[in-house]
């Protein structure tokens, strides 16, 4: 073995560890950003937050709804599946793309139970509707539409997809953290960029008694005063801004310091709430008890306020 061979299998060697706990934050670290193992006790400040996502990661798998049987011959008499696959193709592509995965080595037999996904969307349509005795046209009425369908988590059982999910949920997580943690490195940099620009304007307006009288790079103009006061607000903002950057992201205990913040609040990355809608047979909105309507229920994650999906645990045989 060559010497730097060596020196890098040192290296390696000493962050591994036999503890499967402290594999799991060395797991999660690698997702985030591998420079935080150098900062002393990395594990030990992370453990407590990243078992506080594993916990919100089990919570919000445990209350998923399901699962729900698929049939290819049609949806059945489920309420949920004739809301979710309004055109029965669509449910067949969804199957015949798991039949593409049931040779993995991981996967046996032909049961499979998964996380179903979608994105579900609220349109307003036109309609007849009845009003007491009274039949009423185009009344604007509340639809809702699943699309984009997708399976997660694919195992042979409910509580192997559970498990499945808890890690995928997780890894969900971690990646938001290395985003944030991306974010505040990249503020750093632009911050440190737009005080190089502004340093160069000020010394362009010229920073001598006699500024007043233009310098070689500006020609003279009355209002040069006025621009250069602008241009040294401006520097004095971004120098304050940089200051408050630097005390929070410039080093790796500061990188620490943000992932162990992240992870600390689960609830504010991902998050997961039951909803309960009542739909006729158009996939319309209803509160009418006298209407025959189905209610379905299903889960609804969103991630940082910006992306949400529905689910629920589905069941199918493989051909």
């Amino acid at each position: 073995m060559g010497v730097l061979q060596f020196m890098r299998s040192r290296v390696e060697g000493f962050f591994q560890s036999s503890d499967p706990e402290d594999e799991l934050i060395d797991y999660v670290v690698d997702i985030i950003e591998p420079k935080l193992k150098l900062v002393k006790g990395y594990r030990n400040r992370l453990r407590e937050p990243i078992e506080r996502c594993r916990a919100h990661c089990r919570a919000i798998v445990t209350e998923i709804p399901g699962p729900i049987k698929l049939r290819r011959n049609g949806h059945g008499s489920d309420p949920f599946l004739r809301a979710a696959f309004t055109k029965s193709e669509t449910l067949d592509n969804l199957l015949n793309q798991a039949d593409l995965v049931r040779t993995s080595a991981s996967l046996y037999g032909t049961d499979r139970v998964a996380l179903l996904t979608m994105t579900s969307r609220e349109k307003t349509i036109f309609g007849r509707k009845q009003l007491g005795n009274m039949m009423v046209t185009e009344t604007a009425m509340r639809a809702v539409t699943f699309t984009d369908h997708a399976i997660v988590g694919l195992s042979t059982t409910l509580a192997s997809s559970r498990k499945a999910l808890e890690k995928y949920t997780l890894d969900i997580i971690a990646e938001a953290v290395a985003r944030e943690l991306s974010e505040a490195r990249t503020r750093l940099v632009d911050l440190s960029q737009r005080q190089v620009r502004l340093r160069a304007m000020e010394k362009m307006f010229g920073t001598a008694k006699g500024a007043g009288m233009g310098c070689v790079f500006v020609p003279y103009d009355p209002e040069q005063s006025k621009k250069k006061k602008e241009v040294e607000r401006l520097l004095a903002e971004t120098e304050d801004q940089l200051v408050s950057a630097r005390s929070r992201s410039e080093t790796q205990e500061d990188w620490l310091t943000i992932a162990v913040e992240c992870l600390s609040r689960p609830d504010d990355i991902m998050d997961m709430r039951l909803i309960s809608l009542r739909l006729n047979w158009k996939n319309v909105l209803t509160d009418d008890p006298s209407e025959k309507a189905d209610t379905i229920t299903f889960a609804t994650f969103t991630l940082a306020d910006e992306m949400q999906r529905e689910g629920v645990f589905v069941e199918f045989e493989l051909r």
